[in-house]
């Protein structure tokens, strides 16, 4: 049965052969406007026409958009903001079909039958409708047939949508075919209706044949409720969009509120001091902190806060609801869409030859110019590509570009229900018993630390605000810059504040209140709700209160020793590259030994999410964590309130377990939950945790041994996961043999009864672990990956156009080095040809980032680029970890290493391999002639809570460099502290290698002390030496009233800065501390002043004398290197190593650049010189003698002649610059002169002066005579 559903019904016999007139339509459009949309259309080529598809989904505001003739590779990103996109591709990169579904509407996936490559289908169900997208190019019987089969499939009601390429006049078709008439009889069969009016859905020529191929067909419960209509334009294509109404419920996405209410980016002081003051004159209007009043008084606080930001800074606006229009888009191209429209309509009106060659070339002429916009628009964009150019701008213009923008949902709202309910089941705790009773004032919570029991500073407040950036604030909007911009007294307010709820237990609601924002995984389909991870959102007031408890927490389970040792996540001074490290290097010591290993990576189903609070404080309580910081962490994390934004309102959950993601403390406290892991497993079997990642393995001669042992751990560990409330996903986790047998027997590891599958590869923790450790997998994963960022930098820049080499540079390093460097050492050595793939990978991109040509020697490219051969970095890379984690006395990864260097001086299985990388580092440590300080904890733990609170007195403002009577000055300066004992210290050190020399002075009792330290020691630590000997001299004299004069600005920062803000951990800043703190507690008055150096003060001159003396006769005194100081070694090895490396190679290859740049650069020239993209260019193509000159294009046979196009001689360089009487080069030659430059000269000896003035001159003369070269 054929069903039209309109009101006027269309005689086969008298169907109009034009398209639906325009009146008609315009009035079906106001319809439709009005109306929920779904649009229909065959764009012929998705990614030319996305402008225009931006435009209708602007426009109309569908909430579904089915595409046929997509032209998309699988390969191919396409994303829309607002949008998800389900579609299916053809290889070839023609036909395909896709699904535009908003982000707000609930659907799942329908999984079709396998169908044959001659149809294009895609479907989805979207509330009780079946919806979908299909494209036919060629029709047959075997086709139609599918169609058939297809029909019976999907479930009912269903809307089908695309392009069937069959001709019938049932549905407007001037004739029709057969294939029409088998689909026809199927669309009968089933009962089906057309929506088709009759109109043409396919602009045809002047004396061709109406079509209208385009079909909407649905149920016929459906039709009733459609309205379909096609649009007069068709946009670029030669099929009409077609938009069709029907009454959805809750299609209309909300327009989503950005929590950050004001606009602070650009803000300056003045700004900030009207906040702070307004902030300030409301104070007293807060109410009075007591005991029950803390709800009351946080709500005030944050209503001051807000008020005054709404007083300065202007409010945020709502987030578009609309895709932004590509940047290259200007008046030019709404001027010629709006004469395709009206070039459209007058042949709608008169379907003449004329009106139909016009509209066709101004198509012609539409396309080519929005592909020369696009082109020079990118151009544009790349050329203003500078050094100084912010990294944010430039990414943040490549997704313009690209029209890809942050999804403002994420997650449709069906699965956003089911997601919120993993999150927070809608189930209260049958029985829960946490005894959160507020202490009394007699209550001892801490006998060993009570320093943790004491009320937060304001020194400790400033220390985690000064550390802090702006980051997503709560639902409140509060971000920290506004406490970063307070005065003390109402920090000191917040304190007090903070002090009392830490008492009472009384926490404000809005604090608990979180917005959950779901992110999908890497990798993950966006159907399935477990696939979003949930980033939890709150108030910065609660998040600061963390920050204080945290640091505390921090501090007392690393100080202790609380923790387990097997995990190494999100703790201070540890990293993936551990685990990565300590793993591989067991496997290859099993290989030394002939063993196997087996390896467990177990994946544990939503483990923040499933901590059960009352396990959690049982823990913390036999940790012995003070019952105050107990309470707190346990009463924030109960009855948390999420909100979550599900179509057009907020759904809000109670928690009664888990830690919330994005939370300050929770990978500190999932830390904490898991602390006697390692504890409850068997000794045999070895553990590594990186947070929730969890990775078991052992490795023994008997494969079968080794498996007993890990499915015996796996049973161990199934035990302590049920006492903790959690699981593993066995389908998720996934095993790997690493052996050298080729023989290898069955093995079986299961876990509750369920096999976990066994595989020859595993990426853990980013890096593939194959089971030979030969790295093939994973460098074949980074050359996939390096190859797409590749594509970037090619989009960027061309050789005569785009970004600046040393800003592609920046570039590089952020997107494809980082890639290369991040855990490749630990695999080598590995396979040859593998890291020669990655080799391949940096000589690609080094030359698209300089513009050199093919033929350019890659050693030489390398130098002029400033990047080390990829072999030399690694190295450089595992050097440097090496000697950081040589701080740690018990780091696990230095025994192994001592084992494994045995063994390859002995072991068969090394006779013909190249040692790894870390045996390497090990080897350069065990030659270094000091010893080097180590602990079994980082200095931050190795001290007193209370020296990491003392705020030492430091003076920066006793004399000034500038001022011109700084003696005068500075002796005003010594009088008023007269009663004070002076002593001044210095450190100096002649060179690089050379030993770093200390010298201290006590003016009073002239008492000078001369020390030399080892030539690996920086200078820095040779000041902040001095000042601990300066002050280990007044202990030991016991001066009651002590004053340390330093000319070393940058040490007594450190001293003065808060030890939780310390990136750098240097135990001598410790050791000064806890020593100032010792003296200050022993009633005795310490002071640190700056002095400017080199200013005439006598007492520094007199330091400074004795610190040169001392390099080469100061009194050695007991010292060991610092892990921080050893980090310029691994420098000073790689340029070394790299250096033979290039002498070497520089002989057979780059012999010419060799001349110009014997040695290696620090850093690339180009990004010192201020030349433009074509000129530096120009002058790498010139030093690295490649250049597109004859005789060089001879030479690589690409042309015959190696003369000059003027005929007298060959076409060189200095024939070029210097001969050739077809170029002006009269400028070029007085400027040199200008320059001094004798004469005769050579081009060559011009390149070798390394002077950026004649640099100028040669691109100059370049560009003057426009010569590509």
């Amino acid at each position: 049965m054929i069903f039209f559903p309109h009101y006027i019904i269309f005689s086969l016999s008298l169907i109009s052969h034009r398209p639906t007139q325009p009146h008609l339509a315009i009035h079906l459009n106001q319809f439709i406007m009005d109306n929920t949309k779904i649009i229909q259309w065959n764009c012929r080529s998705l990614i030319n026409k996305k402008s225009e598809v931006i435009h209708l989904l602007n426009k109309y505001d569908p909430f579904v958009f089915a595409l046929a003739e997509t032209w998309l590779k699988p390969s191919n990103i396409f994303k829309l903001n607002g949008y998800l996109t389900i579609r299916e591709d053809r290889s070839d990169g023609y036909g395909g079909v896709a699904i535009l579904i908003k982000n707000s509407i609930p659907f799942s996936n329908i999984r079709l039958p396998p169908h044959s490559e001659e149809i294009s289908i895609v479907a989805i169900k979207l509330q009780h409708i079946c919806l979908v997208s299909i494209y036919v190019p060629h029709p047959s019987t075997p086709v139609l047939q599918e169609i058939k089969d297809l029909f019976s499939f999907l479930p009912k009601p269903f809307l089908i949508l695309g392009d069937l390429n069959c001709h019938h006049q049932s549905w407007g078709c001037s004739t029709s075919t057969c294939y029409g008439d088998e689909l026809l009889d199927i669309i009968d069969l089933h009962n089906l209706c057309i929506l088709n009016t009759g109109a043409a859905t396919r602009r045809c020529g002047p004396n061709q044949n109406q079509s209208a191929i385009d079909l909407s067909i649905c149920s016929p419960s459906l039709a009733s409720s459609l309205t379909w209509d096609i649009l007069t334009s068709t946009y670029g294509s030669d099929h009409f969009p077609i938009v069709i109404s029907y009454p959805f419920s809750n299609a209309k996405a909300p327009i989503r509120r950005s929590n950050l209410k004001h606009k602070l980016s650009d803000r300056n002081n003045n700004d900030w001091d009207k906040f702070r003051n307004i902030v300030d004159s409301k104070l007293c209007s807060l109410p009075v902190i007591s005991d029950g009043n803390e709800n009351s008084c946080a709500e005030a606080l944050a209503h001051i806060l807000i008020a005054a930001a709404n007083d300065v800074f202007p409010v945020k606006k709502n987030n578009r609801s609309t895709i932004p229009s590509p940047p290259w888009w200007d008046s030019e191209c709404t001027e010629l869409i709006k004469k395709r429209r009206e070039a459209e309509l007058s042949y709608n009106l008169d379907m003449s030859d004329i009106n139909f060659v016009t509209l066709t070339n101004l198509n012609k002429e539409i396309s080519k110019v929005f592909k020369k916009k696009k082109f020079e628009s990118w151009r544009n964009f790349c050329s203003a590509i500078s050094p100084n150019t912010h990294p944010t701008i430039v990414w943040r213009n490549i997704r313009r570009f690209r029209s890809i923008c942050h999804n403002s949902s994420p997650i449709p709202d069906s699965l956003a229900s089911e997601f919120l309910d993993k999150l927070a089941p809608p189930w209260v705790p049958e029985a829960i018993n946490l005894n959160l009773s507020p202490l009394t004032n007699n209550q001892v919570t801490s006998d060993t630390h009570p320093t943790l029991d004491l009320p937060f500073s304001l020194t400790e407040l400033k220390g985690v605000i000064h550390r802090t950036k702006d980051s997503a604030p709560g639902i409140d909007g509060i971000p920290y810059s506004f406490f970063a911009n307070l005065n003390d007294n109402v920090l000191n307010y917040y304190l007090d504040l903070i002090n009392s709820i830490m008492k009472t237990g009384n926490i404000p609601v809005e604090w608990k209140l979180q917005m959950v924002l779901p992110f999908l995984k890497p990798n993950k389909t966006p159907s399935d709700a477990s696939s979003y991870r949930p980033i939890v959102l709150s108030s910065i007031l609660m998040k600061l209160a963390e920050h204080l408890i945290k640091n505390r927490l921090e501090w007392y389970v690393e100080s202790k020793g609380l923790l387990a040792e097997s995990q190494y996540g999100f703790r201070k001074g540890k990293s993936t590259t551990d685990c990565l490290s300590i793993f591989s290097s067991d496997i290859r010591l099993s290989f030394s030994n002939n063993q196997s290993t087996i390896a467990v990576f177990l994946d544990i189903n939503a483990a923040y999410d499933n901590v059960v609070l009352s396990v959690l404080q049982n823990k913390l309580k036999a940790l012995e964590v003070p019952l105050n910081l107990t309470n707190f962490i346990i009463n924030i994390l109960t009855e948390r309130s999420v909100n979550m934004l599900i179509g057009d309102h907020d759904v809000s959950h109670l928690v009664w377990r888990g830690l919330p993601q994005g939370s300050v403390l929770s990978p500190l406290l999932y830390n904490i939950y898991t602390f006697d892991l390692d504890s409850s497993l068997t000794n045999h079997v070895k553990v590594l945790q990186y947070a929730d990642d969890l990775l078991l393995y052992f490795s023994s001669q008997s494969i079968e041994q080794a498996s007993d042992v890990i499915n015996s751990a796996l049973s161990t560990l199934e035990s302590w996961l049920d006492l903790n409330g959690l699981d593993l996903s066995a389908s998720k986790s996934a095993a790997v043999l690493f052996t050298r047998k080729r023989n290898i027997p069955l093995v079986n590891l299961s876990y509750k009864g369920t096999l976990i599958p066994v595989e020859d590869k595993f990426k853990y923790l980013g890096v593939i672990f194959d089971s030979k450790l030969s790295c093939v997998p994973h460098c074949d994963y980074i050359v996939n990956k390096c190859e797409n960022h590749l594509n970037m930098l090619r989009c960027l820049s061309g050789v005569w156009w785009g970004a600046h080499p040393f800003s592609l540079k920046l570039i590089y390093n952020a997107i494809i080095r980082s890639t290369l460097d991040y855990g490749l050492f630990v695999l080598e050595p590995g396979s040859v040809m593998a890291f020669k793939k990655l080799d391949l990978i940096q000589s690609k991109a080094l030359r698209i980032i300089s513009g050199a040509m093919k033929s350019s020697p890659i050693n030489a490219l390398q130098i002029e680029c400033g990047e080390a051969p990829l072999s030399l970095r690694r190295q450089f890379l595992s050097d440097k970890y090496l000697f950081r984690i040589l701080q740690f006395s018990n780091h696990p990864l230095i025994p192994k290493l001592e084992s494994l260097m045995l063994q390859i001086e002995s072991s068969v299985y090394w006779s013909h391999k190249r040692a790894p990388c870390l045996v390497e580092s090990y080897k350069k440590y065990l030659s270094l002639s000091s010893p080097i300080h180590r602990s079994n904890k980082l200095p931050l733990f190795n001290n007193s809570y209370e020296s990491l609170l003392f705020n030492p007195n430091i003076e920066f403002n006793c004399v000034s460099k500038s001022d011109p009577d700084c003696h005068l000055s500075f002796n005003i300066f010594l009088i008023e502290h007269s009663d004070f004992h002076h002593i001044f210290t210095d450190a100096a050190k002649r060179s690089p290698t050379g030993c770093v020399g200390i010298g201290t002075y006590h003016t009073q009792y002239n008492i000078v002390q001369k020390i030399k330290l080892p030539p690996e020691t920086s200078v820095f630590t040779g000041e902040c030496f001095g000042i601990l000997k300066a002050l280990e001299y007044a202990r030991v004299f016991k001066l009651k009233k002590c004053l340390i004069f330093t000319d070393s600005q940058s040490a007594l920062l450190a001293i003065g800065k808060s030890p939780f803000r310390h990136k750098v951990q240097s135990p001598i800043i410790y050791a000064i501390r806890e020593l100032a703190f010792r003296t200050i507690s022993e009633g005795n008055t310490l002071q640190f002043a700056w002095i400017p150096g080199h200013s005439g003060i006598h007492g520094n001159v007199v330091a400074d004398a004795l610190a040169g003396d001392a390099v080469q006769c100061g009194d050695l005194v007991p010292y060991t290197n610092f892990g921080y100081d050893l980090e310029t070694l691994p420098r000073n090895f790689l340029r070394d190593t790299w250096k033979v490396a290039w002498d070497i190679s520089s002989k057979s290859k780059g012999r010419y650049f060799s001349f110009i740049q014997p040695e290696i650069p620090e850093k690339p020239w180009f990004g010192r010189a201020k030349f433009g993209k074509v000129e530096t260019s120009i002058l790498i193509r010139l030093r690295l003698g490649h250049v597109c000159s004859p005789v060089h294009l001879a030479k690589l046979h690409i042309i015959d002649d190696p003369n000059c196009s003027c005929g007298t001689d060959l076409g060189d360089l200095n024939h070029i610059f210097f001969s050739c009487p077809l170029l002006d080069r009269s400028s070029f030659l007085c400027n040199l002169l200008s320059l001094r430059i004798p004469f005769p000269t050579s081009i060559l000896s011009l390149l070798c002066t390394n002077s950026f003035p004649v640099y100028k001159c040669i691109a100059s003369f370049i560009i003057l005579n426009n010569i590509k070269l």
